[in-house]
């Protein structure tokens, strides 16, 4: 029996050229959980169709690459491609060539659901087929899927059927191509279990634009924190920032550096002017990165008003409240020029 690795198009890569890269953050925030197989594994299992996951080995989960895919069908949709086996009664019932099939993940990101989604999936199917054709390899059956995040619930037709009206008598002769819709702006926050960062991706996704995110972002960095090290958090949680301050009006930069420095303190650089002043004693009990914001914070107020910036050895030999206190000031002299 052939295997993914012999029949898969171009083979399983984990990256992608960067021209092909999506950048959108709703794109890079997805397409970065996906990249996890433990995140894309759980994603199958708990919200793939019952009947399809039942005759899945979720172990045998790969990722293949999808450079072969034209660029005009890549051009408004992110993609990601995985091959799994089934089950050897489904292979054995079906008298199938080979022992996988390939699920085709399509995101659909936009405030409202699109319209020709279908027809869309439908040019990615029949591409993979092509390819399959193109290098001798037997036809493996493609599982579509779509990750819908918009505002209104999926409207449009789900399927062929609905979207292309024929007579009864005429339905043999219309390809038949149904989408199961994973709409997570509707999920209950109960589903959203398994594998923390997949849990992270759902509840940004479902939150994002909410007033609600800046109650929500708390426990789920307290989660995050337990689950992850903070080496491992460092790519998801720049991620996490460039989605966040692209899609909400209400949690800024200054709010999310606050959550990120109390679950994943900074570590100053042996030797600086935050490190001095922990060594001395200046701010124990408190974050550790604190001391090098409030001297980021001090030097930036100087550059607001135009005066000289404080040397690093004056800095380095003033205490905490000195800190505060300098921070206060300038943030007076800077409100009475406003004024």
């Amino acid at each position: 029996m052939a295997s993914p690795e012999d029949n898969d198009p171009k083979g399983h890569s984990a990256a992608e050229p960067a021209e092909d890269r999506i950048q959108s953050p709703h794109d890079r925030l997805i397409n970065q959980t996906l990249q996890q197989l433990d995140a894309a594994r759980t994603l199958l299992a708990n919200h793939l169709p019952h009947e399809v996951v039942r005759d899945l080995k979720l172990s045998t989960l790969a990722r293949v690459d999808t450079s072969f895919i034209d660029r005009n069908l890549k051009r408004r949709f992110a993609d990601r491609l995985f091959s799994i086996e089934v089950s050897d009664e489904v292979v054995k019932s079906l008298g199938l060539r080979t022992n996988f099939i390939y699920v085709l993940v399509l995101i659909d990101h936009k405030s409202t659901d699109e319209p020709w989604a279908l027809i869309q999936m439908l040019g990615y199917i029949v591409r993979i087929w092509e390819n399959q054709l193109d290098n001798a390899q037997p036809l493996v059956p493609i599982i579509p899927w779509v990750i819908y995040n918009g505002v209104r619930p999926w409207q449009t037709a789900r399927s062929l059927e609905e979207l292309i009206r024929v007579p009864a008598n005429w339905k043999r002769y219309v390809p038949g191509l149904e989408l199961p819709i994973l709409d997570i702006s509707r999920m209950d926050d109960a589903t959203m279990v398994g594998e923390p960062v997949l849990q992270v991706a759902f509840t940004l996704l479902k939150y994002g634009r909410s007033s609600q995110l800046d109650a929500v972002l708390r426990p789920l960095f307290q989660m995050l924190s337990q689950a992850i090290s903070q080496h491992q958090a460092k790519d998801l949680l720049d991620t996490i920032k460039v989605y966040v301050m692209s899609v909400n009006r209400v949690v800024g930069e200054e709010k999310l550096n606050e959550l990120v420095s109390e679950f994943w303190p900074v570590q100053p650089e042996a030797g600086s002017i935050a490190d001095q002043l922990i060594k001395k004693g200046e701010v124990q009990g408190e974050a550790r990165g604190v001391a090098q914001e409030r001297i980021s914070m001090i030097r930036a107020l100087q550059a607001i008003l135009g005066v000289p910036q404080s040397s690093d050895e004056e800095l380095a030999t003033t205490s905490h409240d000195e800190l505060q206190t300098m921070i206060a000031s300038l943030q007076q002299q800077i409100a009475q020029r406003i004024g």
